[in-house]
């Protein structure tokens, strides 16, 4: 089964949110519905988490 790294996007009202997963699966489609399921997993464990690193930019 191939290997794909997944980057989600969601833009939101006062920013934009990216999800990075790799995952495993038969097609791109496939993929990154596995990536849903990986972030849905990880806000739904209870699990403190913060962010840790940055990028700045100016405008």
């Amino acid at each position: 089964m191939p290997k794909y790294q997944i980057t989600l996007r969601a833009n939101l009202k006062r920013g934009t949110f990216y999800w990075i997963a790799d995952v495993e699966a038969n097609n791109e489609e496939d993929a990154a519905l596995a990536a849903e399921h990986l972030f849905e997993d990880q806000m739904d464990s209870g699990e403190e988490w913060s962010f840790d690193d940055y990028s700045a930019e100016t405008e």
